[in-house]
């Protein structure tokens, strides 16, 4: 499906993109400034960090990479548009409550899940013949609990990385960057390596979800909104250090992903015949865009199990047809 045929379907607009370039801060310099051209900002990573960028292992970290910048694809008035609209398509029952077990029952010698949750009217609960659970099932962000099953389902181990986010509304103080003039600070968006004295992760010059046709993003000596991401909410002597004034910051501290080291092994799909796990993939790199990969196949995968077209699951020979129609 084309970008076009996604907008007409989900009747949503893209939301224009306005030019910028990012750059890689050290804490005394940048090391590493984006250009106009693809292929050389790409020589450029390669020169700097060899080809471990380009590996399995540095998949996670180049997904968050790309999430600290600002410029990516979005939908005009918010990405939310597309959750909804999702639904809107599927003409799903959507029942607002909070799951709360998942008890394993019979039909005719078939699984049957009954799941429980509780709204405003009081708890309730219901029976499915397919289940999949899109929350995480990691030690304190499970609050499912799971009852009949044998083997009981046991809580996943492993842990999340949390991050800062401060929205700045103010004047970047370029000279912390090594521009005494900031007229001539030319990044939109900056990243950060991991060195000593260094408090924030990346900050990036945020435009409107709502952008007109006459929209022109903020110039470096003029108030801007940026976003900021750090460890730890930003004290007052940091602020000064990035900025030279500002008229309001908005924190919000939030798990953004997993902590990819805190486990060995990833989490199974299948917890049941019919009970599947889709945030399994987010152990792997953690992305709107994995997130809606995993989705498709775990609704493949489902569909396929309940009508016994086992052909299709685990084929031996799957990768030699990726290679060949490659």
């Amino acid at each position: 499906m084309t970008e076009k045929d996604f907008s007409e379907l989900m009747q949503v607009r893209r939301r224009q993109q306005k030019r910028s370039r990012s750059a890689i801060f050290t804490g005394e310099q940048f090391v590493l400034e984006e250009t106009d051209w693809y292929l050389l900002n790409l020589f450029r990573l390669w020169w700097h960090y060899g080809m471990s960028f380009l590996l399995v292992p540095a998949f996670a970290g180049a997904m968050l990479l790309a999430g600290a910048q600002g410029n990516r694809w979005a939908v005009e008035g918010g990405n939310k548009l597309v959750c909804s609209g999702l639904l809107k398509l599927t003409k799903a029952n959507i029942i607002h409550a909070r799951v709360t077990a998942i008890s394993l029952h019979s039909s005719e010698g078939k699984p049957l899940y009954q799941v429980h949750y509780e709204n405003e009217d009081g708890p309730g609960s219901n029976f499915y013949d397919i289940v999949v659970i899109a929350a995480q099932l990691h030690d304190s962000k499970n609050n499912i609990t799971f009852q009949n099953f044998d083997p009981p389902i046991a809580e996943f181990p492993g842990t999340f990385h949390t991050t800062v986010t401060s929205i700045v509304h103010g004047y970047l103080n370029s000279s912390y960057f090594g521009f005494p003039d900031p007229k001539l600070f030319p990044f939109a968006s900056v990243l950060t390596t991991e060195a000593p004295g260094l408090f924030f992760n990346s900050m990036d010059n945020i435009c409107p979800v709502n952008l007109s046709n006459t929209f022109k993003r903020k110039q470096p000596q003029e108030a801007a909104v940026w976003r900021v991401h750090s460890q730890h909410p930003l004290e007052k002597q940091e602020l000064k250090m990035l900025f030279r004034s500002y008229y309001s910051v908005q924190v919000t501290e939030w798990q953004v992903c997993p902590d990819y080291g805190s486990v060995k092994n990833l989490p199974p799909i299948i917890l049941h015949d019919s009970l599947f796990y889709l945030n399994t993939m987010e152990w792997a790199a953690s992305s709107m865009e994995m997130s809606a990969v995993a989705a498709r196949n775990v609704a493949l995968l489902a569909y396929n199990r309940w009508n016994h077209d086992v052909e299709k699951i685990d084929q031996k020979d799957l990768m030699h047809k990726v290679k060949t129609e490659l």
